[in-house]
């Protein structure tokens, strides 16, 4: 198949999957893994959920929508949002729907600003985004997803894709295979089997991409992803290792594919990218 349409499927593969990925941690699988523990508080895990249910979707929900969204009751929905309305963590707009306020912003900015690396790196983001004309991004791991704690694109550029508290899907993405680049066989193996059900017929060429991209990091330290995630968009990323934290991020710079050259991306932002990784006080897992 040429590469174009190739491309073309693979975007087409990941927009039908996407929903799926970032909704991995639903109602069923919390009771499956937690339904026996008694210490498991269930109001504070259905509130997360309700939070949660925001991220899928653009706009203000409703309690019926918000319970068809989550699998919960929806006088246990109705119960939910009140306190949390009361609570300041969500709003009502004219239509009486739910949206989320600016409050939860308060929770996000605590966990940020205890993100020693995030301030470390932001100079050396802005140089990155400066000359490649794009966007650089640091991310955290979060089930199978990245979720962008720092973000920075050049002043001459397109601007920014995504921003703060974005979530970007772990295996379709150059930052997302940049962290599974760092994972032991176990942890990698056990995701590998939930891809393969949400994934279904597309998961073994989507896995040998993967493999790939995997591959490229453990021999020069980045990996490149063209035109996978989205069918304008390109980046490189590299792993990044947070110590106060004990755990891999990951790096990424990317843009629209008529922004960015993939020799540029091979030859000299990948490669600066690692550069960076290392001042940061890079540590091998390998």
């Amino acid at each position: 198949m040429p590469k174009a349409q190739t491309t073309e499927k693979n975007t087409t593969l990941s927009s039908q999957n996407s929903a799926r990925i970032f909704a991995s941690r639903d109602l069923e699988s919390l009771e499956a893994e937690y339904g026996n523990d008694r210490k498991f508080i269930w109001s504070v895990a259905r509130a997360m959920q309700i939070l949660q249910a925001f991220r899928l979707r653009d706009g203000a929900m409703g309690n019926n929508e918000l319970s068809e969204s989550t699998g919960i009751a929806k006088a246990t929905v109705t119960r939910l949002t009140h306190t949390l309305t009361e609570l300041g963590y969500l709003k009502r707009d004219s239509s009486r729907k739910y949206y989320p306020s600016p409050t939860l912003l308060t929770l996000g900015y605590t966990v940020l600003g205890k993100l020693r690396v995030r301030q470390l790196a932001q100079n050396g983001m802005q140089e990155l985004a400066n000359a490649s004309n794009a966007s650089v991004a640091l991310s955290w791991p979060e089930e199978d997803t990245m979720v962008y704690v720092a973000a920075s694109a050049s002043s001459a550029g397109e601007g920014l894709l995504l921003d703060v508290g974005s979530r970007v899907s772990m295996p379709n993405t150059a930052v997302g295979r940049a962290y599974l680049a760092c994972l032991p066989q176990e942890q990698l193996n056990e995701k590998f089997d939930r891809w393969a059900t949400i994934f279904g017929a597309t998961w073994p060429e989507l896995r040998e991409r993967i493999m790939r991209s995997i591959d490229e990091v453990h021999t020069r330290g980045f990996c490149v992803v063209d035109r996978e995630w989205r069918s304008n968009v390109r980046a490189a990323a590299t792993p990044i290792y947070d110590s106060d934290h004990q755990t891999y991020m990951a790096m990424n710079c990317g843009g629209p594919s008529f922004i960015l050259e993939p020799d540029k991306l091979e030859q000299e932002y990948g490669p600066r990218l690692v550069h960076l990784a290392q001042k940061l006080g890079w540590r091998s897992p390998w």
